[in-house]
């Protein structure tokens, strides 16, 4: 090594030296120091291989333009350093400013993503219900439809039970004669307060009722008309006299039985049948054989009388209206009154026709 090399690295150890003892006068971090240790050591290289570094013989002059150029680059780097350490700590004081400002983009950077993933969350829903959806086998479906029926039917029976509707009803009464509709329906035993189903399930047993709160009524039958229409079709038993009981007049039905409400003589019928007997026995046999015979005949009849012979206990004397008499068994009645018509035709004046003992006639 020659003098003149020695004298040079001389100088890079004082500059190095002079750097490291300013670095930590001014306690900068140890990545800044490496920063410049590295900087200064390619001054070094650079003045090493560019500067022609004077002798030690050189005058002072050159040595002094050397230090020059080494303050130049040095006062360039504090510089450099001053400028970032300004603009760091204007950053910093701007952060320290606007926290709230960086929170807000916080917070909307956060609700935004939130949203994305409520999106995708929501996305993700529907797919896995359109997944299920798909995925449901058709016999599950088939196997379901059965009840879900049965529970619509009987949530309707429950809103039509619950209602009015269900207990609203119209009853029409059909071949009445002397009876109201009035009381065929309070005969029937019908409340409003029964359910139109229980009614048309139990039609039978309400038309019993009639039957059997009324003497007058031989049949009834009710009929159910969709959606709440009952007609009552009912027949009563004929009437075929009228017998006087202690004023009172009543009723004989062809059924046999004594109508239950007497009639006063103003209100009876124009050419009723009187019956004058008295054994309700044979009033009851008398009612079931005119009730065998033509109404034409029996409504020709004027009066029934019980006139016994010695041979024929229960013979009776028809007085008719047209002036004739016939004479006939009680038990004989539908057999031979029958011919009754005929014979009327044939005779001209009042005759009376004798079928005790076969059938003749001769004049009264």
């Amino acid at each position: 090594m020659t003098e003149k090399d020695s004298n040079v690295e001389e100088s890079v150890l004082e500059v190095e030296q002079a750097s490291q003892v300013e670095l930590d006068s001014e306690q900068i971090s140890p990545a800044e120091k490496e920063s410049v240790l590295a900087e200064e050591k390619g001054l070094s290289t650079d003045v090493s291989t560019d500067v022609d570094i004077p002798e030690m013989t050189a005058p002072d002059d050159e040595k002094s333009a050397f230090f020059e150029q080494w303050k130049a680059r040095h006062q360039a780097y504090l510089a450099h350093k001053d400028a970032a350490e300004i603009q760091a700590v204007d950053e910093g004081q701007t952060e320290q400013e606007n926290p709230e400002a960086k929170k807000s983009k916080r917070v909307l950077f956060q609700g935004i993503e939130r949203k994305t993933e409520s999106l995708k969350s929501k996305k993700e829903t529907g797919e896995k219900v359109q997944t299920l959806k798909v995925d449901i086998p058709s016999k599950v479906v088939w196997k379901a439809i059965p009840v879900l029926v049965t529970s619509l039917l009987l949530a309707a029976l429950a809103l039509y039970f619950i209602s009015p509707t269900s207990k609203k009803k119209q009853i029409e009464v059909v071949g009445n004669e002397r009876l109201t509709a009035e009381q065929v329906e309070n005969y029937s035993l019908i409340s409003p307060d029964d359910y139109n189903v229980t009614v048309a399930l139990y039609a039978d047993a309400y038309a019993k009722n009639i039957k059997k709160n009324s003497s007058s009524v031989e049949t009834a039958t009710i009929k159910f008309q969709f959606p709440a229409t009952f007609t009552i079709h009912i027949k009563e038993y004929a009437i075929i006299g009228y017998i006087q009981q202690q004023s009172q007049w009543y009723p004989v039905l062809s059924s046999g039985e004594i109508g239950g409400e007497p009639i006063s003589q103003d209100s009876m019928p124009e050419g009723y049948t009187t019956i004058n007997l008295s054994d309700k026995e044979l009033i009851k046999e008398l009612a079931i054989e005119l009730g065998k015979i033509d109404a034409g005949i029996r409504s020709a009849i004027q009066t029934i009388n019980l006139t016994p012979s010695k041979v024929t206990a229960d013979l009776l004397t028809f007085n008719m209206r047209d002036g004739n008499t016939v004479l006939v068994p009680l038990s004989e009645i539908s057999q031979k009154v029958s011919y009754y018509t005929k014979i009327a035709a044939e005779v001209t004046v009042p005759t009376t026709i004798d079928m005790e003992v076969g059938i003749y006639r001769y004049a009264s």
